[in-house]
Parts: structure tokens; sequence; C-alpha cells
């Protein structure tokens, strides 16, 4: 028996699947544990005079990514925006996380503030974090009684 084929068209039982769904993951006391994003994806290696961080940031420009670095943390902070004129219950999926976000990383040593540089190219952040002359490690000459 050949019936309509709602695969060509709107399918009302695919949508009520669609909003129960929704309605049931709004009501999940565990969703946010679930579902945590820390934005922006990071790495963090050993370079030649101490640290090198990349961030991910795609969409976002220099001037909207505010950088703070004391002793052994660096702060990122930033707002990606969501796009004009897109109401929230427009959305049928949405992954990219929008609004404020901040991001702190601990590094294993003590970073000289004051030669921390940054640059910013193709949506990826590249900070240089050297160490501090403290935190490197020191030749001791070993002496003996003559």
């Amino acid at each position: 028996m050949n019936g309509p084929n709602w695969q060509e068209g709107w399918n009302p039982f695919q949508e009520f699947h669609r909003e129960m769904g929704r309605l049931f993951e709004s009501l999940d006391p565990f969703q946010s544990a679930r579902h945590i994003r820390q934005f922006p994806a990071i790495n963090v290696y050993l370079a030649e005079e101490g640290y090198l961080l990349s961030a991910q940031l795609p969409g976002l420009s220099a001037d909207e990514v505010e950088l703070t670095v004391t002793s052994e943390t660096l702060s990122l902070r930033g707002e990606r925006k969501r796009p004009e004129g897109v109401k929230d219950d427009s959305y049928r999926r949405q992954e990219r996380v929008m609004g404020r976000w901040a991001r702190t990383v601990t590094l294993p040593d003590r970073i000289d503030e004051s030669r921390v540089s940054a640059h910013f190219a193709d949506g990826i952040l590249t900070v240089r974090l050297p160490r501090a002359e403290s935190a490197k490690p020191r030749h001791i000459a070993v002496s003996s009684p003559s």
C-alpha cells in the first residue's frame, strides 16, 4: 500500500519528535554538566625560552580578545557575538558557543610579564610566555676545600 511520501515535505511527526527532544533536554538537571565546553580550545607547550600558548578563536578579531598575565597565570577573555537578525527560537542546532567567555591557564613556571608577546592571525592567537630568570635552571659551581 502506498501512502503519502512524508520524506519529500514537512513531516509533522519528525517536527514533534524534535520538539519533544528539546523539551526533555531543557528539563535535564545534568545537561549543563554533560555539555561543558571550554572556549577557546588551547595548546600550551614548552618553547626555547619559556612557553607558547595557541588558542583557536574563529570569528573573532584581535581587538575582541583581552589578555592578562600575572607571574604564573594567563587569562583570556572575550565575547563571541550572535549573528544579527537570528532569534534564539529559530535555531534547530546550535553547537558554537556564543556570549562572553573567560579562560584562565596556570603555567608551570613564573613568567617574565614584561616580555610576553601575542600575535593573532587567521583565527589563531599565539602568546609567547618567556620564563622569568628566577624560574630558569641555574648552574651552581661546586667547590672543595683546598
